[in-house]
C-alpha cells in the first residue's frame, strides 16, 4: 500500500516521500524508515488529526529530555506542534493552545494510520 509521509523540520521545511508499506507495517518497518529521518533517535508515536483525518506522527522519544548534558536540546517544531495540538483544539476550541504539549525536533507525519 503506497503511503505518503512528510518529514517536518523545526525550521518549517517539509520533505515528502512515499513508501510501499503493508496496511499494518509493524514497529520494525516503521523504525527502519523513521529513525534515520529524525536523527537515529528512539521513536514515539502520537495520534494526530491532520486535514480532518486521523493520521500518525512520530517524533523523538527523547526530544524533551533535558537531564542529559551530553545532548543538545532539540528545537521547538512549531508546524508539528500545531498539527499535534489540532485534535485537542478541534474538540475543545476554548483550550489555550499554549497549555498543551509541544513537539521538538523533526517529526514524521504519515497520511494515514500506520500504527495499530
Amino acid at each position: 500500500m503506497l503511503t505518503t509521509y512528510t518529514v517536518i523540520s523545526p525550521d518549517g521545511t517539509q520533505t515528502h516521500g512515499d513508501v510501499d508499506f503493508p496496511e499494518n507495517p509493524g514497529f520494525h518497518l516503521l523504525r527502519a524508515l523513521i529513525s534515520p529521518l529524525i536523527g537515529n533517535e528512539p521513536i514515539e508515536h502520537v495520534a494526530v488529526l491532520h486535514l480532518g483525518l486521523r493520521c500518525d506522527m512520530f517524533v523523538s522519544e527523547l526530544g524533551h529530555l533535558t537531564t542529559d548534558t551530553r545532548r543538545a536540546p532539540m528545537p521547538l517544531n512549531p508546524s508539528a506542534t500545531a498539527i499535534y495540538r489540532n485534535a485537542a483544539m478541534t474538540h475543545e476550541p476554548a483550550l489555550d493552545p499554549n497549555t498543551l504539549p509541544t513537539i521538538v525536533g523533526p517529526a514524521v507525519l504519515f497520511d494515514r494510520i500506520v500504527w495499530t
